[in-house]
């Protein structure tokens, strides 16, 4: 699901073209980052 959502935003979502692997860095990115963040508040 998150290379589709990527390469959704990459072919649509944005004004220029850009490539899918880096929409999915900073998806997956964001994504990570946030459950590092959940879990060190569960600790």
């Amino acid at each position: 699901m998150l290379l589709l959502a990527a390469d959704w935003v990459a072919q649509h979502a944005l004004p220029a073209a850009v490539p899918v692997g880096l929409v999915t860095v900073v998806l997956g990115g964001g994504y990570f980052v946030w459950l590092l963040i959940a879990e060190g508040r569960r600790r």
